[in-house]
């Protein structure tokens, strides 16, 4: 689908749905309507998605999610380079999930946009304002603790923290 297509038939219904559930609180029932509504216009979506107020979604057909999938209020997610998000996960309040980050040329920050690729494995947890840059693999039943900034894929089933984040213990 080219750029303008797209904006028109994903991101328009999305903030509008959004705009229109926004006086809804964040409650279990208001997440699940929310997230059935914008569900059809994502790349692709499991049952039972949850989705809370305030949440940015950039290029909603890069961004496919499994099932029992909740993401928390103001969650900012740009999905540009693609992102996957596994089965029983939780995005914290306020994360960030960056796929494009700005090149630079002769020492200045430029328009011109690299992105790569975020998967998020089945039964991880993303605690509050945490940070994942784009070529990220989260490994399955992780979880990250709260203000991590992952900068590089993580191993399975472990406790990840820390500004870059890194293994503090397993977590079995």
């Amino acid at each position: 689908m080219n750029s303008k297509l797209e904006f028109i038939f994903r991101n328009v219904p999305i903030h509008i749905i959004q705009l229109t559930t926004s006086l809804l609180p964040n409650s279990d029932i208001s997440n699940k309507i929310r997230g059935s509504l914008v569900r059809p216009f994502l790349g692709s979506c499991g049952k039972n998605f949850k989705l809370a107020n305030g949440v940015i979604i950039n290029k909603p057909g890069q961004l496919h999610v499994g099932k029992n999938v909740y993401i928390a209020h103001n969650a900012w997610i740009n999905a540009i380079g693609g992102i996957l998000i596994g089965n029983d996960v939780i995005v914290g309040p306020m994360c960030v999930l960056a796929t494009s980050k700005h090149k630079f040329i002769d020492g200045k920050v430029t328009s011109i946009g690299i992105n790569g690729p975020i998967t998020i494995g089945d039964g991880s947890w993303l605690a509050s304002h945490v940070t994942i840059t784009d070529n990220v693999k989260i490994g399955k039943g992780n979880m990250v603790a709260a203000n991590a900034v992952v900068t590089s894929s993580t191993e399975d089933n472990c406790l990840y923290a820390g500004v870059p984040a890194k293994a503090i213990k397993s977590i079995k």
